[in-house]
């Protein structure tokens, strides 16, 4: 008796099944490896960036905190800055009218002084009170304060308010404006 096999074909055609089957695994657990470690990889950057903004928000938190503990000092530095801001615009202002009284003490001579003065508050205003001996003293103040010296130094000079004395002096208030400190250098080009 003769054996007949009808596996035989069936054997072959699962032995070509599972070489396929090998291949394809082999495919599979080699794509898997990939994009296992792939996703390993993603993983670790990610929590890399994740623990890398966790450190710049603390660092950040403690910075605002610090800044926000400093800020009395800056108010302080600033309030403190302005002052001298002032100070110095007053010293400035002081200088420039202690320097125009100067001015005007020594332009006349012996015959004219000054017997009054005030200070305009802000800016750079200043009013003057000049007595004179005569009329000729007076005259050479009206010819001075006309002069191209005198306005040159200032920006401006008013003549108001002329008396004549019971005693013969003549006297004149004079309003000078001042000028500034760009000016200053302007005229002196």
């Amino acid at each position: 008796m003769t054996e007949i096999n009808f596996l035989n074909q069936r054997r072959i055609t699962l032995t070509k099944v599972d070489e396929n089957d090998a291949v394809l695994q082999k495919y599979s657990v080699w794509g898997f490896s990939i994009a296992l470690v792939i996703f390993v990889i993603a993983a670790g950057i990610n929590m890399f960036f994740v623990q890398n903004l966790k450190d710049v928000n603390s660092s950040e938190q403690t910075l605002t905190r610090k800044i926000d503990g400093e800020e009395n000092t800056e108010l302080t530095f600033l309030i403190f800055s302005h002052k001298l801001k002032t100070v110095k615009e007053l010293y400035q202002n002081r200088s420039n009218k202690q320097q125009a009284i100067d001015y005007f003490s020594n332009l006349f001579g012996s015959q004219v002084f000054l017997s009054g003065m005030n200070y305009g508050g802000e800016g750079n205003s200043l009013s003057l009170r000049l007595t004179s001996e005569n009329i000729f003293a007076l005259e050479r103040i009206l010819t001075t304060l006309e002069s191209d010296g005198v306005r040159e130094a200032f920006s401006s000079v008013t003549k108001s308010g002329l008396k004549r004395d019971d005693n013969g002096t003549y006297n004149i208030d004079i309003a000078v404006e001042l000028l500034k400190e760009g000016d200053k250098s302007a005229n002196a080009q």
